[in-house]
């Protein structure tokens, strides 16, 4: 997928079809209604969609559904999914687990659950993480599985410039939003050393647009919301968070006309 201009493409965080997940949860999606979100991503030509390992069913849910399409839909689709990180349903919150065994079974089931992986990432990768012997060696696993393209998801600017400078990855994934702007310098850096960004969180989770009583703050807050974020010219692609199909065409319409701008 190539993102080289300073426009942003559209992705789709795909967390909440799989898991309990957002500032504002309101439950499970049927297997109805992901079929409808992933129709609307379709339909809307947002084609890269973004999961891991460690979002409950939602690899599974997007293998399904991949696999019931016909070859030409299937293939426009790029597939990010992250190893590292661990939940088990039910559980309040997940856990980092970087041993190369963990990883190892990680990546099995997420080949085995996704007809093919694009783009593989270290989930909440660390600066210590990112050095570590065992992901190295579960960087080389995933390349003799046929994966060619590796990312490091990160919070820290540590983390992002050890990333920039050990020359395995070609994206880097990091939060970036009018509340935490922290890693705008990463951005910045990762771009002139040739990576390819993927900002997370560009609502912080829904805080920046529900308020404390869980109250939607309308759309110019959202337009505000993205307008930021492309506002950063870094290309790439930006992830939009919903289980909701109304929300995806809404944010979909918000997107386009936050960029507008960049795109003359």
């Amino acid at each position: 997928m190539a993102t080289d201009s300073i426009v942003p493409k559209l992705g789709l965080g795909l967390i909440g079809i799989g898991r309990p997940w957002g500032h504002k949860y309101s439950g499970m999606p049927t297997e109805k209604r992901v079929q409808e979100l992933l129709d609307a991503a379709l339909e809307l030509g947002i084609t890269f969609w973004d999961t891991a390992s460690s979002y409950g069913t939602s690899e599974e849910r997007i293998g399904n559904y991949l696999r019931a399409l016909p070859t030409a839909k299937r293939e426009s689709v790029f597939v990010s999914t992250k190893f590292g990180d661990q939940w088990e349903p039910g559980a309040k919150d997940s856990y980092a687990d970087h041993s190369f065994e963990a990883l190892r079974r990680s990546l099995d089931r997420s080949l085995a659950k996704l007809p093919k992986i694009h783009l593989l990432h270290v989930h909440r990768a660390k600066a210590e993480t990112l050095k570590n012997d065992d992901v190295l060696r579960a960087l080389e696993y995933a390349r003799k599985c046929g994966i060619t393209a590796f990312g490091a998801s990160v919070k820290e600017k540590d983390a992002a410039q050890v990333a920039m400078e050990s020359g395995l990855f070609t994206w880097l994934q990091l939060p970036y939003n009018v509340s935490n702007s922290s890693l705008g310098p990463s951005i910045d850096a990762a771009k002139k050393k040739g990576l390819q960004i993927i900002i997370n969180r560009p609502f912080a989770e829904g805080t920046v647009i529900y308020d404390t009583e869980g109250r939607d703050r309308g759309r110019q807050t959202r337009l505000s919301a993205l307008r930021f974020v492309v506002g950063k010219k870094c290309g790439g692609v930006v992830l939009v968070g919903t289980s909701s199909p109304p929300h995806l065409r809404e944010d979909a319409e918000l997107f386009k006309t936050a960029s507008q701008v960049l795109a003359k």
